[in-house]
């Protein structure tokens, strides 16, 4: 009996920095048990990096080992899946510019993520006059702790609480101006290249390059692979089927919140790195934030608002319902609930360190080089029948 055929995945991830636990938890789990029951295409997506800030481009060659480096040693295998890096495949921007004729600049507009991006770039460069209440923000019910705290003349406390507090108060902004600026209230920055407005079109050409017919996505990300579907379906009823319309594999996306609180991201320096030795570890999850309302050991806490916990809830599932309880009845303090995450962290994290430590930057580039070989041979066979599906006479 003939082998099943196995379905296509393609995901990948922009080289702009070091792989931290976030990537772990969110991508890279799943990619290594998608290995086995998919045909995978893992993609280093080195053009899409430079579309936030083309001047970048001379960190994606030491950014890219280095990723590399890490999904190696989480268990990415090269036997298994094709790892390869998109600009050794020049038929990605190929197809790129022949879909780029079959989608509308108002349909680019108004894609979810450039509406995104575009409300942060105008948010730093002041094009909104949005202002927002204090009382509609979350954090004004802990104003009142902190000012109690200040005529207690209790610096320390007042300090560490209203430092959580802004972090916090930040991201709320962010979110209501992403959420509530419309693309006609103010002119677009003069920082939004084509690239950023045309990145979704080449993200529909690295997915259906390889006949693509399932995305891992989380459920907030689907409006962002409606526009890969459209361009499918307007390429096969304009020129010929040739395109899977691929379908969505929902994933779960564990939410990781850095140690001051926000989204853990490395442009926040709020990380918790694979690379990261136990010393440094120890010293990140030490200084994290956790609730400011939980000031003495036998304070009632909140799990749900406290970094320390949603690493517990994704890396130490065993005893999470134990110290969900502990913490919300004031038994278990936040140093010994740091301290126990911090065991757990470096017995999790230190086996994939000194996995990626063994590859040398040659070992590494070779995966790359051969995966993009073999990338590039299917990509060929597509872009063949694209050209005669366009240019046939």
């Amino acid at each position: 009996m003939a082998e099943k055929r196995k379905k296509v995945i393609l995901s990948g991830m922009r080289p702009t920095g070091r792989m931290h636990i976030g990537h772990l938890a969110g991508v890279l789990t799943n990619w290594v048990k998608l290995q086995d029951e998919y045909e995978c295409y893992y993609e280093i997506a080195d053009w899409h990096a430079l579309t936030d800030d083309p001047t970048k481009a001379r960190e994606v060659n030491s950014n890219v080992l280095g990723m590399v480096r890490d999904w190696l040693a989480v268990g990415i295998d090269p036997e298994k899946a094709t790892v390869f890096r998109q600009s050794y495949v020049p038929e990605h921007t190929e197809l790129h510019l022949a879909f780029s004729m079959l989608v509308s600049v108002p349909r680019l507009l108004r894609n979810p993520t450039f509406k995104e991006k575009l409300a942060e770039l105008r948010k730093r460069k002041g094009y909104t006059k949005m202002q927002l209440k204090v009382e509609e923000l979350e954090v004004e019910k802990e104003l009142p702790q902190i000012l109690k705290f200040v005529r207690e003349e209790d610096e320390e406390k007042a300090e560490r609480m209203l430092s959580s507090v802004i972090n916090r108060t930040k991201e709320e902004v962010l979110e209501k101006i992403t959420g509530e600026v419309s693309l006609d209230e103010a002119a677009i920055p003069s920082e939004v290249s084509y690239g950023l407005l045309g990145y979704p079109v080449l993200q529909a050409a690295d997915i259906l390059l390889y006949k693509g017919e399932v995305v891992p996505i989380g459920a907030d990300q689907l409006p962002h692979l409606e526009l890969t579907r459209e361009i499918a379906r307007d390429f096969n009823r304009t020129y010929a089927p040739i395109f899977p319309i691929p379908e969505p594999l929902l994933t779960e996306t564990p939410k990781i919140l850095g140690t001051d609180g926000r989204k853990m991201s490395k442009s926040y320096n709020n990380a918790i790195f694979l690379s990261d030795p136990p010393e440094v570890i120890e010293k990140k999850v030490k200084s994290s934030i956790t609730d400011p309302m939980k000031v003495r050991r036998n304070d009632p806490g909140r799990p749900e608002v406290c970094p320390i916990f949603h690493m517990h809830r994704v890396f130490n599932r065993e005893e999470v319902g134990e110290i969900e309880r502990a913490c919300r009845a004031g038994e278990l303090g936040c140093v010994a609930c740091k301290r126990r995450l911090t065991e757990v962290l470096i017995e999790r994290l230190t086996p994939i360190r000194e996995k990626a430590q063994s590859y040398s930057d040659e070992d590494v580039l070779q995966v790359i080089v051969e995966g993009s070989k073999r990338a590039k041979e299917v990509a060929e066979r597509t872009m063949e029948e694209v050209r005669e599906a366009i240019f046939r006479p």
